[in-house]
């Protein structure tokens, strides 16, 4: 290649960098060039820095129970959270389920008193993906036909705060 073909590639590269870069700034008056990105493609739309960074650990916990409600199994964790290692900053197809579980939370946990009929179908939809990842994991235990969630927000790492309990499902079939 020529160095002027060299220099206009460099040059557009640079200029596409600098322009993903400056869109990604939390201030949404920096998105203006990305009007002109009809597809979307071009000027990738992620933030650097999310507005509100999750400061807590959310955890779908389980127990099953007899028939009466009498006899319950210890509360057991749905999936646990990996530590990271250096690796994950390559490869981390674990985050996947992570995320997951963090949004169908949080999902649960907004809005929870409205009346609102889209903020009540998500949280129907969210309790039942829930409710199908659980279930899917679980062993079930003779004597134990229903299953009972717990939704707990710890800060991980932090022990001197209280876990919360944002949840605690009614009682459902093991075996739907």
């Amino acid at each position: 290649m020529s160095k002027a073909v060299d220099r206009v590639l460099q040059g557009t590269f640079a200029a596409w960098f600098l322009v993903t870069v400056v869109s990604q700034h939390p201030d949404r008056s920096y998105d203006r060039l990305r009007k002109y990105d009809r597809t979307g493609i071009l000027i990738p739309n992620w933030r650097f820095f999310a507005p509100e960074p999750a400061v807590e650990d959310q955890h779908f916990l389980y127990r099953l129970a007899s028939e009466d409600k009498t006899s319950h199994t210890e509360w057991r964790s749905v999936f646990e959270v990996q530590p990271r290692r250096a690796a994950h900053a390559v490869w981390f197809p674990g985050r996947r389920i992570e995320k997951s579980i963090f949004d169908v939370a949080s999902t649960l946990n907004a809005n929870p008193h409205s009346t609102n009929p889209m903020h009540t179908e998500a949280r129907k939809a969210s309790y039942g993906i829930i409710l199908d990842f659980v279930r899917a994991r679980l062993t079930p235990e003779p004597g134990h036909p229903l299953l009972q969630l717990m939704l707990v927000r710890y800060s991980g790492y932090d022990h001197s705060e209280d876990p919360k309990y944002d949840l605690i499902s009614d009682y459902e079939p093991v075996n739907p």
